[in-house]
């Protein structure tokens, strides 16, 4: 009986957290309103300014060349190829995707950005069965946006802003409540999406700095409280606190993510988590440039 009860508690250690974190993500994807970098704080610094203009967007003259150079060297490395062999998750490849979503006259390239998501969500899938739920919910977010993209119209779903000329111009964004029997907008849906990628930006960011001695589930916990945190009551926040001890060891989340080496992670995770912070800024200023970062 003492072994049963120990199994028991075992289980409801684990399996209570990790359930908890699932309702906390979906409601981040989908209940919150937007997170404005106003109010986002890393060291005493506004997120948006962890990084010097240099460090965020080293896309000029050089630095351009030497990142992509860089960049291009370790995706085609044949040993690294070699070690993710198999793996259905890498994150290289959201690297890329990320890096492709911006064109040279400023757009947010669609495709590039849900390529970028769905490779998110082979990361969710191979943290296990239990984190399922939360890559359903993206899943069907990316297959609204896919409806669109395959639609007749979808020669105006290419871009982010062509996408909100041609639904502000055909009446199909709703600033009031969205109708239960109404399928959302691709506004609607992308803005979702385009909530969600701040925080994973921000963990990302401080797993790039961390050392093998810190927890990923704190760094996950403190990115958490400096972008949703303070749009939660006080019982979702110790849930949050909660469901954060459920994260994988740093090096076993390091495997996840296919980097082995610490000079490699460091380079990786700060690169991806850079060109993911440049689609999320742009995204975030053409969205407020038509007032709609607090659509329901």
């Amino acid at each position: 009986m003492a072994g049963v009860g120990l199994s028991y508690l075992r289980y409801y250690k684990i399996f209570v957290p990790l359930a908890t974190l699932l309702v906390l993500i979906y409601v981040t994807c989908v209940r919150l309103p937007e997170v404005h970098l106003s109010a986002c704080t890393e060291n005493g610094r506004p997120c948006n300014e962890m990084w010097s203009k240099k460090e965020r967007d080293p896309e000029e003259g050089k630095d351009k060349e030497m990142m992509t150079a860089k960049v291009v060297a370790l995706v085609q490395n044949v040993e690294y190829t070699r070690q993710c062999e198999g793996m259905e998750f890498q994150i290289t490849r959201v690297l890329a995707a990320f890096r492709s979503c911006i064109s040279e006259d400023g757009q947010i390239l669609l495709k590039e950005y849900l390529s970028g998501w769905k490779e998110f969500i082979k990361f969710m899938d191979s943290l296990g069965m239990v984190f399922g739920f939360i890559s359903q919910e993206t899943t069907t977010k990316i297959n609204i946006m896919n409806v669109y993209l395959a639609g007749s119209s979808g020669a105006e779903y290419h871009t982010l802003q062509s996408m909100i000329k041609h639904e502000l111009d055909h009446g199909l964004v709703n600033f009031k409540e969205l109708p239960r029997d109404q399928v959302p907008s691709g506004c609607r849906t992308l803005l979702r999406l385009h909530r969600a990628l701040k925080w994973l930006e921000m963990f990302l960011y401080k797993l790039s700095i961390s050392t093998s001695q810190d927890n990923t589930g704190k760094l996950c916990a403190l990115a958490y409280e400096e972008t949703l945190a303070h749009h939660h009551s006080w019982f979702v926040r110790q849930a949050a606190a909660l469901a954060f001890l459920a994260m994988p060891p740093r090096r076993e989340l390091l495997q996840i993510l296919c980097v082995h080496k610490e000079e490699e992670a460091q380079f990786v995770l700060s690169t991806t988590a850079k060109s993911i912070i440049r689609v999320y800024d742009l995204t975030q200023r053409v969205y407020e440039a038509h007032g709609m970062l607090e659509l329901p």
